[in-house]
């Protein structure tokens, strides 16, 4: 177990979670294994995502509240900026419109803060990373990149390049986004709406119908900035054990190694993106199996993988089901080449295996393949 770490904090939230954080730091680990929570563990993370993701809630719906109650309370602070244009007046709500972007980038900046606060927690409450460990460094730097979104870049060093990925966005964007997103969601909701509530209901009514659509958007984001958030703490030394095991047992077989970057490859399209979890598993086997990372791959890995061994194939299928699963998500995309390999007798998991072992690992319960 590392040392405890600084009581520098004296907020709210950070007293909220301290009891429990102390009993965390006073408990050794299932099998002594660091990537796996126990279960006072789970509970503090449980309960930090909570807190996190109702306080989300919150600004979303106290971001509706402020922008239309201070509008029916003094209306003549709201009124249009009347404006020539080429002899057309023409009356904008410009007062308005800057009251809108200042409430935006009060919730923006909002959420920043409560989510880096849901990551520290994590952290602190994993006591990740180690104060011993060598790559103290990058660890602490990849948790940076959680919270500001920086894609992993690096994974091109190793020949690695995912088809038609997705470029990541700073965190602040990516919430900004999420706000407009929310704005359109409520305008298409209010659409829907206006022919049964039109007649009835009262302006006041239909303008608060975005209460629940803010929340729930800020709900979600928060939900995926805590899941990278934990998933990077639970990565570096769940990868690091799996790769030991494989090269205790397949390090010096020839048949096992030139299929390892195939392997890595064909998973890394599968994801259609870059993700800091498959960079660090990539950087770990190149290392480890002390492999050449600038060999281009063929393109034939699955005839490759029907010619290798039985006992090769099963190994490269743990690795497949790794790989896939490391970043704690398994999408629509990732379930269809899946079920690919497993008409062509490659893969023996179940889908409903792999789903199984995918849920306890998103849980903290280590990652078994």
């Amino acid at each position: 177990m590392s040392t405890r770490p600084p009581n520098n904090s004296s907020g709210p939230l950070d007293h909220l979670s301290l009891r429990y954080l102390r009993q965390v730091l006073d408990m050794s680990h299932p099998a002594d294994e660091p990537y796996v929570l126990n279960t006072v563990e789970s509970r503090v993370i449980r309960r930090t995502k909570i807190v996190t993701l109702l306080i989300a809630a919150l600004v979303g719906i106290s971001g509706v509240m402020l922008f239309y109650w201070p509008q029916y309370t003094w209306p003549e602070l709201f009124s249009t900026t009347t404006i020539p244009f080429f002899g057309t007046i023409y009356e904008l709500p410009l007062i308005t419109a800057c009251y809108s972007l200042l409430l935006v980038y009060l919730e923006v900046n909002l959420l920043l803060a409560i989510n880096m606060w849901g990551v520290k927690e994590i952290m602190d409450i994993c006591q990740f990373p180690k104060a011993h460990d060598a790559q103290y460094e990058r660890h602490l730097q990849s948790l940076a990149n959680a919270a500001v979104e920086k894609s992993q870049k690096g994974i091109l060093r190793f020949s690695i390049d995912p088809y038609l990925n997705l470029p990541r966005w700073g965190l602040t964007i990516y919430f900004l986004l999420n706000t407009v997103k929310a704005a359109l969601s409520t305008l298409v909701v209010k659409f829907v709406l206006k022919p049964f509530l039109g007649l009835y209901a009262l302006r006041p009514v239909t303008d608060m119908v975005g209460m629940p659509i803010y929340a729930l958007w800020n709900t979600w984001a928060s939900w995926q900035t805590l899941h990278e958030a934990q998933i990077r703490v639970m990565a570096p030394i769940t990868i690091r054990e799996f790769v030991h095991e494989l090269h205790e047992e397949w390090g010096k077989n020839d048949q096992f190694r030139p299929l390892i970057l195939e392997t890595l490859h064909y998973i890394s399209i599968t994801k259609r993106q870059y993700n800091y979890a498959h960079f660090m598993l990539t950087e770990t086997l190149v290392d480890r199996f002390d492999l050449s990372s600038n060999t281009p791959p063929t393109g034939h890995f699955i005839e490759q993988l029907l010619q290798a061994p039985i006992a090769v194939r099963r190994s490269l299928e743990r690795l497949i089901v790794f790989g896939v699963l490391v970043d704690g998500k398994l999408s629509w995309l990732e379930k269809r080449r899946l079920q690919e390999l497993r008409k062509k007798g490659i893969l023996t998991y179940s889908n409903t295996e792999i789903q199984r072992i995918g849920t306890e690992y998103n849980q903290g319960r280590g990652l078994w393949v």
